[in-house]
């Protein structure tokens, strides 16, 4: 294409293109509109324009006319009949649907009493499912929707044009097998957008300006109706192999003009009463009665393959993400985004893989500068003037304060790492073993834990972090994972304790004679 910098690819249901390009407000210097990729289009396309009482006008007037009422009913009633599997049936509004499903649930469809309703008949012919107003329930809906059309009898689904199901949701294959939409989903003529969008075209209407192109307020109110049409008949037909009906149930329907149609629909339109219309639907079905049953078995299996991927993937993530310990440290654990904690906790099994971590969102209160200090001192014990191992003594473990100077470095050269000031509140030194087991290292607490215990330690150190367990409770906690297996593990947490609480978690350790 020689000469064109731009290309606009624009789907098929956007139709009628002259209000697209309109709305758009760009000089197009070509319009393509194709027909669709297959050469024969498998859609049937019907208008129902009459009913048993008379033409099927859906307008706002009409809509509580019970003549009117009972002939939608029944047309739905016969294309369920004769349609397998799923039915998506489509009203103008949410009121609309309201209204009309309140009637078919008073309104008997006999003469006699003891006929049934519309409602009880459409139930007993389709597993009938409604889209809720609120977003939050339309997940529920649909997995009925989905379980139904995988019955014998298949399932329908009530929505709205302009709704959460017919624009955005991919219904393929068996779930739409027929797309019934009921009157024309005009805008509300009082919302206020609508009232101010055709004061302003009837405004450039009547301007005597010839230069640029103008659309009538009239023309533009029905093309954003047949817009919200096409939408909705955009479900029926979703790939290749994909077939179904489009049933028009409104008179109005006969006088629109072609090009408010997709251009792939045009010539599989036809126009016809309720009764014809079922008769025209159950011959299109039968034609392709072996590819229903081909279809049937393989939506079960989709239908089983995704029930099968949904339940890995709930047993292989957490009931409740702050559970999810995989691939998680210490400093992990301790993240402002993991505070929240539950004491009692329903645990899962499953397979834990360790990682080391850089995060440091939260520094945790550790012996690993103590440990810094230690190789320090080691590096430089020729430079370091202690006088004597009671002064070593008393310089590790004995009460410090900012004017206290026994024990001090006398270092030439580099200055020691800041040491990690640790806080007895006794004179009595601890035994090796204890200081042995305060020189492991923080990282090394979580390795060859039991998978109950790894998540009985992250719960007590997020309690612990988010203040709402006091370290009396974490040294019972502690002290159930690793007593008697681990007494030097269980010592060494205390360096992840707060300073004033290590002290008295160390102290609490030599009162109760831990010893291994």
């Amino acid at each position: 294409m020689r000469g064109v910098r731009n290309v606009l690819l624009a789907s098929g249901t956007l139709s009628p293109i002259q209000a697209f390009t309109f709305n758009m407000g760009l000089n197009f210097g070509a319009i393509l509109e194709n027909e669709h990729a297959l050469k024969q289009v498998p859609v049937l396309t019907s208008i129902v324009t009459r009913g048993k009482h008379g033409g099927l006008v859906g307008s706002f007037q009409n809509r509580k006319n019970i003549e009117y009422v009972s002939d939608v009913g029944e047309s739905l009633i016969r294309v369920m009949e004769t349609t397998p599997q799923g039915v998506l049936v489509f009203f103008s509004s949410y009121s609309q649907m309201d209204e009309l499903v309140e009637v078919w649930k008073k309104t008997k469809r006999g003469a006699s009493d003891s006929s049934e309703t519309f409602w009880e008949k459409m139930e007993k012919t389709k597993k009938i499912a409604v889209e809720p107003r609120a977003k939050e329930q339309l997940a529920a809906i649909r997995l009925r929707y989905t379980q139904g059309v995988s019955e014998p009898h298949g399932a329908a689904l009530l929505a709205v044009c302009r709704g959460k199901v017919s624009e955005g949701i991919d219904f393929c294959d068996a779930e739409s097998r027929a797309v019934i939409i009921v009157g024309i989903p005009y805008p509300p003529i009082h919302d206020e957008r609508v009232v101010l969008k055709k004061m302003y075209l009837d405004d450039l209407m009547g301007r005597n300006d010839l230069t640029n192109e103008r659309q009538s307020s009239r023309d533009w109110y029905q093309m954003e109706a047949f817009r919200a049409v096409n939408q909705a008949i955009g479900r029926v037909l979703r790939h290749k192999n994909d077939f179904g009906t489009v049933v028009l149930i409104d008179t109005r329907y006969a006088s629109a003009k072609p090009e408010m149609f997709p251009k792939w629909l045009r010539n599989t339109i036809s126009r016809c009463d309720s009764n014809n219309c079922a008769l025209k639907t159950a011959r299109f079905f039968k034609e392709r009665g072996h590819l229903i049953e081909n279809s049937k078995s393989e939506y079960i299996k989709k239908q089983a393959k995704t029930c099968k991927s949904f339940r890995q993937v709930k047993s292989q993530s957490a009931s409740n993400p702050k559970d999810d310990i995989t691939d998680i440290t210490l400093e992990d654990m301790f993240s402002p985004a993991n505070m929240i904690i539950e004491k009692k906790e329903k645990i899962e099994p499953r397979p834990i893989k360790y990682e080391s971590s850089s995060s440091s969102v939260f520094s945790l209160p550790t012996n690993e500068d103590e440990l810094k200090v230690k190789k320090w001192e080691q590096e430089n014990d020729s430079q370091t003037n202690v006088s004597s191992s009671s002064d070593l003594n008393k310089r590790k473990y004995k009460a410090e304060t900012p004017g206290h100077s026994s024990g001090q470095h006398e270092v030439s050269g580099s200055e020691p790492p800041k040491k990690k000031k640790m806080v007895l509140l006794t004179r009595e030194t601890l035994p090796e073993k204890y200081q042995n087991a305060l020189n492991i290292p923080t990282s090394e607490l979580t390795k060859g834990m039991s998978l109950d215990n790894q998540k009985q330690f992250v719960a007590t150190l997020k309690g612990y972090k988010a203040t709402t367990m006091e370290w009396q409770e974490v040294f019972q906690r502690l002290h159930q994972i690793f007593i008697p297996d681990r007494p030097d593990l269980f010592i060494s947490c205390s360096n992840i304790l707060r300073s004033e609480d290590k002290m008295k978690y160390i102290r609490k350790s030599l009162g109760m004679k831990i010893n291994y």
